[in-house]
């Protein structure tokens, strides 16, 4: 919880909490360092690339390559492989890393970087949950 807004939101006053998962696809904000760490470890290993938009806070789990989806005021998440649903060519073969949100509201569009492979690329995930590629690395 931040005292303030903006970039800096989160170094000034506040109180610090931790994501903890729980059953049924509820998740809550913990005091515990050691239910957060639980969590993270078993959820979330090295987590990446976070955006919020109209209540929504969407992140990236590099090691196990998903994309968290969550319903801040609902207190639910929803949880998805990268690049699970392709449309056209392309694949998202290696590890998710930055997410950046484009006005959700107008172009309904989030955009990934991929880290690491021999062709990393930058890939688009639509409202409906569908992937494409904008640009990929060659080979070589």
């Amino acid at each position: 919880e931040a005292d303030g807004n903006g970039w800096d939101a989160l170094h000034v006053g506040g109180r610090t909490t931790y994501l903890e998962f729980l059953d049924g696809n509820r998740f809550q904000w913990t005091t515990s360092l050691s239910a957060g760490e639980n969590s993270a470890a078993s959820y979330y290993p090295n987590a990446e690339g976070i955006i919020y938009h109209n209540s929504t806070l969407y992140f990236v789990a590099k090691v196990t390559r998903t994309l968290f989806i969550l319903d801040l005021n609902d207190m639910t998440y929803t949880s998805e492989q990268t690049g699970s649903s392709w449309v056209g060519q392309g694949s998202f073969n290696s590890q998710p890393d930055q997410i950046i949100e484009s006005d959700l509201d107008k172009r309904k569009y989030i955009y990934f970087t991929e880290d690491g492979g021999s062709a990393p690329g930058v890939h688009v995930r639509d409202r409906e949950g569908k992937y494409y590629t904008m640009v990929r690395g060659v080979p070589g």
